[in-house]
């Protein structure tokens, strides 16, 4: 059963990241809807994976997780709402900044959340 839910879990997190990366608008709502419904679905997968180093992995993606929602998504946002965002923008620097952090993240979280799946099947 802890190999369905890891499945279940990690595959749409790492799907949900998309709309964000490629769109604001619509496909930005939905992934911070889908981003809180990540978190809750995170921390049900890294309970459901098997005890010892693929738990702790699991873990790791979920903490990585809540660090993007509850830290550096805020932010970004603040940033980008400054009038006339844009490269010439004082806010643009830390924005393109936060976006390597951000796209570290995600990367971090697609490898760990694959070698959960992995393990699991």
């Amino acid at each position: 059963m802890g190999s369905l839910w890891t499945v279940a879990g990690v595959v749409p997190l790492l799907f949900w990241r998309l709309p964000q990366a490629v769109a604001g608008g619509l496909a930005g709502d939905l992934f911070v809807a889908g981003q809180g419904l990540g978190l809750i679905l995170g921390g049900i997968v890294a309970g459901a994976v098997p005890a010892g180093r693929w738990r702790r992995l699991a873990r790791i993606a979920w903490g990585l997780d809540g660090v993007f929602a509850l830290l550096i998504l805020p932010i970004m946002a603040m940033l980008r709402a400054t009038p006339h965002f844009g490269p010439e923008s004082p806010s643009w620097g830390p924005f393109m900044a936060l976006h390597v952090v951000s796209t570290t993240i995600y990367l971090a979280e697609g490898v760990l959340g694959l070698m959960v799946v992995a393990r699991a099947l």
